[in-house]
């Protein structure tokens, strides 16, 4: 298990006296890549001087709002050299501090908008601080966005650090296309409402950090924090999205390689774990393209990017893969609850590879088998499907997505045109009938009806139903 602390200022004097020993504490805990921005302008050359000496220490430079007066024409002009430095990865920590106010805001929002013009002329990622009091924090965030949407087009590659805002503000700052990381408070008795803040945001978009010095996890409040500490941040993101400890670490190194370029980017997977699951991906091809899928981006085709990984894993096969090699890549089934049939891409299409594998699965211990699939399988192979289905396939999770044809064919554009959403609901009767367990589901991006999605699945189709979060995957 590996995990990176993308916020740890190691060149404060806290670590003056064993910094060696804290990184070697952390390379013990699992930390394998250390992330050290800078604060006030003389600490810029400290951070690259301690990357250039550490493999595992990577840096940002930049000044804090607290510091900002001191971000002279000079500053700019040395901050910019360093920037182009092998081991600088970010422009960083920047921001606005409304909180202790230790400078002017005028200040502070000239400083801001140096540093992202320096952003922009490097193309480095920013590292963002924002922090007021009571009122204060709104307009502290209102100015932040403001001033990134002026100078920067989203999405914006950049991380708003240990963050404490409302959801709302969550969500402005993902619109913008930034990544989110929360510090040792998530872990705190009393942190219920970051907590909430923290469910919502989808995880592929979370980043760990400890903030060392600062903000020690619970077991060690009153505490200096260090980087080795990061665990202690593993089991609430367990809690709060029902992870594994091994998800939670892959899918925020995962976000780190794509953000920052720090670590290498995972091989495509013809199956992946999550949670207590064990997905198989039969195959890329589909019979729609539906707007919030990945499928329909250039960069997925390429390759390229966050938009092949689902929760830490590369989706993007080269070619389908045979019934052995899932065999081999399944490995020892005893750990899982279930299989699952699910990749980028439409499992059905592969019908017959796809009964020969569960059979074998079975075979070996498969206690579940579930299909997630798009319901076009009666289209696809011109015959009724289902009764093949039985004795292979426990249970089939059909993405219905729309209560009515016409905007299933707006949404998600399919192949075989209008006819398709009735054969959708075709397809899900006759597995209900045949004994499955079914499953509609529903993608709740902006302007689909969940509730009367419900009702075509719960009330006409007499089957369950389960709305997953947009821009969630996995």
């Amino acid at each position: 298990m590996k995990l990176i602390d993308t916020h740890c200022h190691l060149h404060r004097e806290e670590f003056e006296g064993d910094r060696e020993e804290v990184i070697r504490r952390a390379r013990a805990a699992g930390v394998v890549f250390l992330l050290d921005p800078a604060t006030d302008f003389a600490s810029n050359r400290a951070v690259v001087e301690l990357a250039s000496k550490h493999p595992e220490v990577y840096a940002a430079v930049g000044v804090h709002p607290h510091d900002a007066a001191e971000l002279t024409p000079e500053a700019v002009e040395e901050i910019l050299s360093l920037a182009n430095h092998p081991k600088v990865v970010a422009i960083g920590e920047i921001g606005l501090d409304y909180y202790r106010n230790l400078s002017p805001p005028e200040v502070q929002k000239e400083a801001l908008r140096k540093l992202l013009q320096l952003a922009h002329e490097t193309g480095k990622p920013v590292i963002l601080h924002c922090r007021g009091a009571q009122r204060r924090s709104e307009e502290a965030y209102e100015d932040l966005f403001s001033i990134l949407k002026e100078l920067l087009k989203p999405p914006i590659a950049g991380l708003l650090h240990c963050f404490g805002g409302t959801l709302e503000e969550a969500n402005r700052a993902l619109e913008l296309g930034l990544y989110l990381s929360f510090a040792g408070n998530l872990t705190f008795p009393k942190a219920d409402a970051l907590k909430a803040v923290a469910k919502a945001v989808p995880f592929d978009k979370v980043l760990l950090e400890t903030d060392a010095p600062f903000l020690s996890p619970q077991a060690y409040r009153g505490k200096r924090n260090e980087p080795a500490h990061l665990t202690e941040l593993l089991g609430t993101w367990t809690k709060i999205h029902g992870l594994t400890a091994e998800d939670v670490a892959r899918v925020t190194t995962v976000n780190a390689h794509h953000l920052f370029g720090i670590g290498e980017a995972a091989d495509p997977q013809i199956v992946y774990p999550i949670g207590r699951s064990l997905y198989v991906n039969l195959t890329n091809a589909c019979t729609d393209r539906c707007l919030f899928c990945a499928l329909s981006t250039e960069e997925f085709w390429k390759g390229e990017g966050a938009s092949p990984f689902v929760k830490g894993h590369n989706l993007r096969i080269r070619r389908d893969p045979t019934v052995e090699e899932i065999l081999e890549a399944a490995g020892d089934l005893s750990r899982w609850e279930e299989v699952v049939f699910c990749g980028y891409g439409e499992p059905v299409i592969r019908l017959e590879v796809l009964l020969e594998a569960g059979r074998r699965l079975k075979a070996k211990g498969a206690r579940w088998i579930r299909v997630n699939t798009n319901g076009h399988a009666n289209l696809i192979h011109h015959r009724v499907v289902a009764p093949e289905l039985k004795g292979v396939v426990d249970e089939v999770s059909v993405s219905l997505n729309t209560p009515t044809a016409q905007q299933y064919l707006e949404v998600c554009r399919p192949v075989f045109g209008l006819p398709t959403y009735e054969a959708i609901k075709a397809f899900i009767r006759e597995c209900r009938d045949a004994g499955l367990k079914v499953t509609a589901t529903v993608v709740a991006m902006p302007g689909i009806d969940v509730e009367a999605c419900r009702r075509v699945a719960e009330e006409e189709l007499k089957v369950g139903y389960r709305v997953r979060t947009y821009n969630d995957l996995g």
